[in-house]
């Protein structure tokens, strides 16, 4: 692949926006699978009404502790919203300027069509990402396919989060070697 010369603004403003919106959902999901885990919670409120001599069952600290929880991931959804109107962006924006990654189908080298391969990979993780959560979230426990779809759903952020690890791990090594100016040319233009 032909070194990149400049990326223009509109195409740091879409893959930085991507970039941060997918990491503050991974951290929606971190907190709501530990910090704000609904058993986690429900024991905390039974321990702050016990030394009130106040009681609750499991059932009933759960059900307010699921309340507490979803407040916080209103913001996943609404965040999840943001990917998908950028996904639907790059994909125009690909369309009218080009692509800025190498074809893995032409005669280019393993390393280039491999790279092309990760980004179609990562553009599919992420439509499937965002189809099944408005799936998920539209139509709910009674859709006859929930829980495949949340499985996948939750498949295909492991899938992002590799691609997030390996696309970071490339850069900053194509940073050390060939392309030295790689990370100023994403932030600088």
């Amino acid at each position: 692949m032909a070194e990149q010369l400049h990326f223009p603004k509109l195409h740091r403003l879409i893959h930085w926006l991507l970039a941060f919106s997918i990491l503050f959902i991974l951290f929606t999901i971190f907190l709501r699978s530990t910090w704000m885990d609904k058993t986690h919670i429900a024991a905390i409120i039974q321990s702050g009404l016990n030394s009130d001599n106040l009681t609750i069952t499991q059932q009933q600290a759960i059900t307010i502790a699921k309340s507490i929880r979803n407040e916080m991931f209103q913001w996943h959804y609404i965040v999840g919203y943001l990917v998908g109107i950028l996904v639907i962006i790059r994909v125009f924006y690909t369309k009218k300027v080009g692509v800025f990654m190498p074809n893995p189908f032409k005669k280019n080298s393993l390393h280039d069509r491999l790279q092309g391969l990760l980004y179609i990979a990562f553009y599919l993780f992420l439509a499937s990402v965002v189809i099944t959560g408005l799936v998920i979230h539209f139509l709910g426990h009674d859709f006859i396919l929930y829980a495949q779809c949340k499985t996948f759903h939750k498949l295909s952020w492991w899938g992002i989060l590799g691609f997030m690890l390996i696309h970071i791990g490339g850069v900053i090594f194509a940073n050390g070697r060939d392309n030295k100016d790689t990370i100023t040319k994403m932030i600088n233009g």
